[in-house]
C-alpha cells in the first residue's frame, strides 16, 4: 500500500523536486558552471518569433543562449507554452521550477547547436525538451 501511495503522488513530487533559483546571479552562476557562458555575449534578449511577451528577468549566456528567471511556476509555464507555440524552428529548453535556459542557435544560424542543453538539464536536475522540431 505504501508503494501505491508513493506512485499516486509522483507527479507532484516531480514538480516539487525541480530546482529553483533565488536570483538571476545564482541561476547564471549555475548555468555558467556547466556551459561556460561567453564572457560578454553580443545581442539583445531572445524573444519568441511570434512576439509573445515573456515575463522574466533575462540574461544572455551566449548570443543564442539565454537564461530566463520567472517569479513563479505559472509564469514559467506560460512562457513554455509561448515557446512551444511559436513555430519558429528548433528551440532547446532546459527548465526548473522558476527558470529556463533557451537555446535558439538552430533558428538563428540554421546550424545545429553545439551547446549541451540536455546535459545542462541533467546536471541541474531540471527537465529538457525541444520545441519546433
Amino acid at each position: 500500500m505504501g508503494l501505491l501511495a508513493g506512485c499516486g503522488t509522483a507527479g507532484q513530487a516531480d514538480a516539487d523536486a525541480l530546482p529553483a533559483f533565488a536570483s538571476m546571479g545564482e541561476a547564471y552562476a549555475a548555468v555558467d558552471g556547466v556551459l561556460g557562458c561567453d564572457a560578454a555575449p553580443a545581442g539583445k534578449p531572445i524573444t519568441p518569433a511570434d512576439g509573445g511577451a515573456l515575463t522574466s528577468e533575462q540574461k544572455l549566456c551566449s548570443e543564442n543562449v539565454q537564461i530566463d528567471l520567472y517569479l513563479d511556476e505559472d509564469a514559467l509555464q506560460e512562457a513554455l507554452e509561448i515557446w512551444t507555440g511559436s513555430n519558429q524552428g528548433e528551440v532547446h529548453l532546459a527548465r526548473g521550477r522558476n527558470w529556463m535556459v533557451v537555446d535558439v542557435t538552430g533558428v538563428a544560424t540554421g546550424e545545429p547547436t553545439t551547446w549541451d542543453i540536455e546535459g545542462l538539464a541533467e546536471k541541474l536536475n531540471g527537465k529538457y525538451s525541444v520545441t519546433g522540431a
